[in-house]
């Protein structure tokens, strides 16, 4: 079966991001449409959505084992908008400067695919909804690489702004660091120390747009953090 698609968009919203999260990739190819995923963290708290838009011949489904491995090889492609041949077990690429023949995983590897219901993750609902630019992102990160004892974040509202706090209220002499994320939001405010994650769910994300939307859901305690082609859905941290 022949596939083509973007190699950029195929690395920057499946591969990478997948790479984070899981050894292995569940790849769901709709016909003529797109190409999707959901993966999962180990522990379930991280569940990862993705999707970019290709051209193939049939749906059907298939798993690469070893992402970050086929993620290495598939980044030395130079084309940007490549044809791949799939057969029931390997993918088949060729060129003119690199060719490679990489074998499938039978889809009875992935477990825990199967007992997450993409559906019901459609079906969720939110009480607050805010954007944040990614730098934001990348200063939480930082902030915790200079206080490592700091392993929660808060998301909370005060009037009409949101901050994050990276902290630990559970913990004694933890250090802190507020960031104000934005200065407005909409739906209902949240109080302080309501809705923590933990910061390792954080270091998993791997968006490219600028611009990411945030949704909390109050009485789930669940976060989903989302671009066009990306969601994650994060479990906040019950006391």
């Amino acid at each position: 079966m022949k596939l083509s698609l973007n190699k950029n968009d195929f690395v920057n919203y499946l591969l990478n991001p997948v790479s984070k999260i899981a050894d292995n990739i569940f790849l769901e190819f709709e016909e003529d449409t797109k190409v999707k995923t959901l993966v999962s963290s180990s522990d379930n708290s991280t569940i990862l959505l993705g999707h970019v838009t290709c051209k193939a011949e049939n749906s059907f489904k298939c798993i690469i084992p070893d992402c970050k491995t086929f993620l290495r090889l598939f980044s030395a492609i130079e084309k940007q908008e490549i044809q791949l041949n799939i057969d029931s077990n390997f993918i088949l690429y060729k060129d003119k400067a690199l060719s490679f023949k990489y074998h499938l995983l039978d889809e009875s590897y992935i477990v825990n695919k199967k007992s997450i219901s993409e559906e019901k993750l459609k079906q969720l609902s939110f009480d607050t909804t805010f954007k944040i630019n990614r730098s934001k992102i990348s200063e939480l990160i930082k902030f915790h690489s200079i206080v490592p004892d700091a392993e929660k974040v808060y998301f909370y509202t005060e009037d009409k702004n949101v901050f994050a706090k990276l902290g630990d209220e559970q913990k004694a002499n933890t250090n802190e660091i507020v960031l104000d994320l934005n200065a407005a939001f909409e739906g209902t405010p949240m109080p302080q120390s309501l809705l923590p994650v933990n910061i390792q769910n954080v270091l998993l994300f791997a968006f490219c747009e600028d611009e990411i939307q945030i949704q909390i859901n109050h009485e789930l305690k669940i976060f989903k953090f989302s671009t066009p082609n990306l969601q994650y859905i994060v479990s906040g941290l019950v006391k």
